[in-house]
């Protein structure tokens, strides 16, 4: 017997930080306080989303894997991961904060779903959803 996955997209956001590398910034889909990431122990999931290289190109795309934990209802199983990083030079922010030093921004919005079999339009969502957030600036 087949089992379908009740797992929920989320989404969350990857920066590059100049002195801690990739990290988290932000969850969304999950409740306030929640933190997905240390609930499943996805430590490689910055890393993953804002692969070494993202910098050698304007927009890219990465495809992962990630194992949630068992809950009292579900058993552990894999969920799967998608990520558009982008990036822009720094002299193009518009409030550009302390804390960048680089000549380039770097994040990723990542889509996490308990099934790939949507990833084509996914991409697509995610490459539009990354553009306007860097047109922000």
């Amino acid at each position: 017997m087949t089992r379908v996955s009740t797992f929920s997209t989320i989404v969350c956001v990857v920066g590059f930080h100049h002195a801690r590398g990739p990290e988290i910034e932000a969850w969304f889909g999950v409740d306030d306080g929640q933190d997905p990431a240390a609930d499943n122990d996805w430590t490689y999931l910055p890393f993953m989303a804002l692969s070494d290289g993202a910098h050698a190109s304007t927009e890219d795309f990465s495809y992962f894997t990630l194992r949630r934990n068992a809950t009292d209802s579900e058993p552990a199983t894999s969920v799967f991961g998608i990520s558009c990083t982008r990036q822009m030079d720094s002299n193009e922010l518009l409030k550009r904060p302390p804390d960048v030093t680089r000549s380039t921004v770097q994040k990723a919005v990542v889509a996490i779903a308990g099934s790939p079999q949507s990833f084509g339009q996914l991409r697509e969502k995610l490459s539009v959803v990354t553009g306007a957030w860097f047109a922000q600036r």
